[in-house]
């Protein structure tokens, strides 16, 4: 099972976007445009989305959130402790 969620660090509080078996491109992109729902998405007014280099994380899936308003960053390459 995949699950996909999010961490406000200000506030430590946790959203649960998605749990799925498959996560294909389409799943992914319904994660996405919830987290970014100008009514109650997660990422409302937030600048940054920091993300790991999943293949998961399509460049649909960046677009997206680019387009909302919230810069996607990924992190570099090989860098485990920057996830800490």
């Amino acid at each position: 099972m995949y699950v996909l969620f999010a961490i406000d660090p200000r506030s430590r509080c946790v959203y649960y976007a998605g749990l799925t078996s498959s996560p294909n491109e389409a799943r992914v992109r319904q994660v996405g445009r919830n987290l970014t729902d100008p009514v109650d998405g997660f990422l409302q007014e937030k600048r940054l989305c920091l993300m790991d280099r999943d293949t998961k994380f399509t460049s649909a899936f960046r677009a997206l959130l680019d387009d909302a308003g919230t810069e996607p960053v990924r992190l570099p390459e090989r860098s485990p402790n920057r996830n800490a």
